[in-house]
């Protein structure tokens, strides 16, 4: 372009640019020839210089660019650094779009006005306030609390957020938090945080409002019902362990005993199961307070005899169905009272010094009965009936008829309550009462004359038997209303003893002789006997499963023993370390757990496995191939259901 240019410019700061905060800037001007506008495509050079006249910025190249009438457009960014402040201008080239001469310079320079400079607040740090957009990348600082919208979450207030909050992670205490998935949460929750519905494994009593399904349970199982397949069972090997409600144990050790203890606080209805198969056997090992009872434990029965009274000359000795209270005559002597099983004995000096022959008890032991007469002892003294209504502190006689004051009187028995009694003279007659010995009635005139040596009765009175030194034995059914002969001209009877029903029935003879009853004495079976020497008297539990048989006399000193059956004399044996003694009579309580026997010229002695030994002392224990169930009934006792070989209770 050969022409001269002259050139009206004017300097605008595009809008655009300022919303968007950047760099760039829009120049506008007029181009002329020669006063004359133009119109075309031309290439025009930019490029800034300081008052130095050195070049501070571009050059920029805009290309095409098209001038109509002379106006022309153009956008020109010479980056932040070039506006500082300082005086600035413009240089402009221009020449004919195509054309490769150099440009042709305009002349003046256009001294930049303060409108490009706008660009400086972009890092201004002491403006007061800023109005148009800004780059938040181009603040630098920290913008006070006060100067943010009411809007914006801060730290140091408590925040509520109107809409979800979403992080990929979250701490603090999560205080208020709600509908937070928990499979957003790390680490673990503390039990104090967790509702107080939550089964913890910690808490030792957990109840279910509803049903609870697993494919295994584990423990002791205690309180569960309706769980099929009942029990379960831990084979123990070692010489101890300790036992858990509901489970049973197998005893396997070969060489030594195995203990096994029960728990410390059971709860009522546990059950306890021990077998032994070891050759060591088992002991069932209690903590303190805690006892077994024993009573039907029968391997245990007659075993560990204890004196527990002074040597007299003891004729007879009765008990109460616990055990707890006895009683027991003197020949030539006093009666003599216990209320503590044997421990202890009171001589009941209102009893009187006499020949006492017999003695019976109501099963509380607090009625009475006592007779003075014969004895293989001494058969020739006389006297009178005698009763007591409280456990022997005070006694009364009765002679009113027919009854006599000086009557050979050789045996009495007496109900369960002690209303009905029945005793028989030596040669005399049978009696019966129906009032506790207020008024007695005599036998039939048939059982008058007979050498009665022993009668029974059931509990309630009604069964009655009585045994005679002839060969005879009479029983009734009506209370002694009336008699049927069931034996005649067999041994001479010693002894007969009675089941609560009547209906099993024990009786010896003075060779030694037993004989077993089942149906109330209509049949008798004799017994393959271990007895040797006289009998001097028997025993039977409340069920008849449980017999005694001593022996003895006629004579102080005279050697004797006991001879014992645990099933209704199906077998008989000689207790190991029963004293060879002159047993003159024994006495059983209802259970058969419990004998006292009575020597002439010797001791009481008392053989109690009613229950182990309260506390730590005291155990069951039980040899190979021996098996117990036990359940705990409260208050410190357990009770055997079942059980099976030798099994004794210390």
């Amino acid at each position: 372009m050969k022409s001269c240019f002259i050139v009206l410019t004017a300097l605008v700061l595009s809008a655009t640019g300022l919303r968007a905060q950047t760099t760039a800037f829009t120049y506008q001007g007029r181009l002329n020839n020669n006063n004359a506008t133009v119109t075309g495509a031309y290439d025009f050079r930019f490029q800034i210089y300081n008052a130095a006249n050195s070049v501070v910025g571009g050059p920029i190249t805009n290309a095409p660019v098209g001038v109509t009438n002379g106006l022309f457009t153009v956008t020109l960014d010479f980056g932040a650094n070039v506006f500082d402040g300082s005086t600035r201008s413009l240089e402009i080239g221009v020449r004919t779009n195509g054309d490769t001469s150099a440009y042709a310079v305009l002349s003046p320079r256009q001294v930049l006005t303060s409108v490009p400079y706008a660009i400086q607040s972009l890092s201004a740090s002491n403006a007061a306030t800023l109005t148009a957009p800004l780059q938040a990348t181009n603040i630098a600082g920290t913008i006070p609390n006060s100067l943010l919208s009411p809007n914006v979450a801060i730290l140091t207030n408590n925040v509520i957020f109107s809409g979800s909050v979403t992080a990929t992670s979250f701490s603090g205490n999560g205080s208020g938090l709600t509908s937070l998935p928990a499979t957003s949460l790390t680490g673990t929750i503390p039990d104090a945080r967790l509702s107080t519905n939550v089964a913890l494994q910690s808490n030792p009593n957990l109840i279910f409002a509803g049903t609870v399904s697993a494919t295994n349970f584990t423990g002791a199982g205690h309180g569960l019902t309706n769980v099929p397949g009942a029990f379960f069972w831990v084979t123990v090997a070692g010489t101890s362990s300790q036992i858990f409600p509901n489970v049973g144990y197998i005893a396997t050790n070969n060489t030594a005993v195995v203990t096994l203890t029960l728990p410390l606080s059971p709860s009522v209805g546990d059950v306890y199961k021990v077998a032994g198969v070891g050759a060591g056997g088992w002991i069932v090992a209690q903590n303190a307070n805690q006892l077994v009872a024993a009573g039907n434990l029968s391997d245990t029965v007659g075993q560990n005899w204890k004196a527990v009274a002074s040597a007299l000359n003891w004729s007879a000795i009765a008990s109460s169905a616990d055990g707890t209270k006895l009683v027991a005559t003197v020949n030539s002597g006093f009666i003599w009272t216990s209320a503590n099983a044997g421990a202890t004995w009171t001589q009941q000096s209102g009893s009187g010094s006499r020949f006492w022959s017999s003695v019976a008890s109501s099963s509380d032991g607090t009625k009475l009965v006592a007779t003075v007469g014969y004895t293989i002892y001494n058969t020739s003294p006389l006297g009178a009936i005698y009763t007591s209504v409280d456990s022997g502190a005070t006694w009364a006689a009765h002679t009113a008829a027919p009854l006599s004051a000086t009557l050979n009187w050789s045996c009495v028995a007496s109900s369960a309550d002690g209303t009905k009694l029945v005793a028989a003279v030596r040669g005399g007659q049978v009696y019966t009462s129906a009032n506790s010995g207020a008024s007695w009635v005599a036998g039939p005139v048939g059982l008058n004359g007979l050498l009665w040596t022993s009668v029974a009765s059931s509990a309630d009175g009604t069964k009655l038997v009585a045994v005679e030194n002839n060969g005879s034995i009479y029983t009734s059914i009506n209370s002694g209303g009336l008699w049927t002969l069931r034996g005649s001209g067999g041994p001479n009877w010693i002894a007969v003893a009675s089941s609560a029903d009547g209906s099993r029935l024990l009786a010896t003879a003075s060779g030694g002789q037993i004989y077993i009853s089942t149906d109330s004495g209509a049949t008798w079976i004799a017994q393959t006997s271990p007895v040797v020497g006289t009998s001097t008297s028997v025993a039977s539990s409340a069920d008849g499963s449980r017999l005694a048989v001593t022996t003895g006399g006629p004579s102080v000193g005279a050697a004797g023993n006991i001879v014992i059956s645990p099933d209704s004399g199906a077998t008989w044996r000689q207790p190991a370390g029963t004293p060879t003694v002159s047993w003159s009579a024994i006495a059983s309580s209802a259970d058969g757990s419990q004998f006292a026997a009575a020597v002439y010229g010797g001791n009481i002695y008392v053989s109690s496995q009613s229950s182990t030994t309260t506390g730590t002392a005291g155990y069951l224990a039980g040899s190979q191939h021996s098996a117990i169930e036990l359940i705990y009934a409260g208050n410190n006792l357990f009770l055997p259901l079942n059980h099976e070989g030798t099994i004794r209770a210390y």
